[in-house]
């Protein structure tokens, strides 16, 4: 009887924690992965209900299927803790959890003014600090990556920029190093000592509201240790290749500008 009477519980576990992750973070993958999950649970609860009710007896084909989905639940949790260490119950496993460090918040002069948690400031669209890193190799090759279908800004864009938010005590520095340390395997002190900054720039989207800081790194060799969760493909391309995949592919706005003020600062 798990199917009937411990799925619709755990169905409703999964809708509820896909919504308020939709609603607190814009996150449209949770929506899906949790309200998905639970529909397909519920239909399973449903059909092993009419048939218990019609011939007292469980039906073995949807206990299984149900038990696979939840299995696959505590696996994507399992995942989690193997990438972040930090345990999830498997009901929730699909959600992306607010950020635990926050974000700085700035005025529009890019003067620090406070700092709330990642899903205050992605709800309330508040001002704040991003660091950007164009990376190359030593033939002078652009990094271009894909970006997850399952990100909640940008989901399934190439990429030209290695990209995160800058956490309260963080300078920009610290940021760029952190990702670069996070997404390509990179040591934060080789980072550190790479790092060349560029410029500091405004910019706004649909998605992105920030003060942001442009830097080169360019990358000794070697391979590129990616997160699985992030990136779906990256690799090192001629400014020829970036250039016709631009013309191409949907790009991230806010790398396409970077790309563009770099372009204008070699001209001046």
């Amino acid at each position: 009887m798990y199917d009937f009477c411990f799925s619709p519980i755990y169905s409703v576990f999964l809708a509820v924690a896909g919504l308020y992750a939709f609603i607190s973070q814009g996150s449209k993958a949770s929506l899906y992965g949790g309200v998905g999950s639970a529909v397909v649970l519920g239909a399973l609860s449903y059909a092993s209900l009419q048939h218990y009710i019609k011939t007292k007896a469980v039906c073995k084909p949807t206990v299984g299927l149900s038990l696979v989905v939840a299995a696959g639940l505590t696996y994507m949790m399992f995942r989690r803790y193997e990438k972040t260490h930090a345990l999830a119950p498997a009901v929730i496993a699909s959600v992306r959890l607010p950020q635990v460090p926050p974000i700085y918040c700035q005025d529009e002069d890019n003067r620090v003014v406070g700092a709330e948690p990642r899903d205050v400031t992605v709800r309330n669209r508040l001002l704040g600090r991003g660091a950007y890193v164009l990376v190359s190799n030593r033939e002078g090759e652009l990094l271009v990556s894909k970006r997850s279908s399952s990100k909640d800004v940008y989901p399934g864009h190439w990429d030209v920029v290695i990209a995160g938010v800058v956490r309260a005590g963080e300078e920009y520095e610290d940021t760029a190093a952190r990702e670069l340390a996070e997404e390509i395997g990179v040591s934060e002190d080789e980072a550190r000592r790479g790092l060349r900054r560029l410029f500091v720039f405004p910019y706004q989207d649909r998605y992105c509201h920030v003060w942001g800081c442009a830097f080169e790194f360019t990358h000794s060799g070697g391979e590129l240790r990616l997160q699985e969760d992030e990136v779906d493909w990256a690799g090192f391309k001629s400014m020829e290749q970036v250039a016709r995949m631009l013309a191409e592919e949907q790009f991230t706005p806010v790398g396409r500008h970077i790309l563009d003020l770099r372009r204008r600062m070699d001209q001046s």
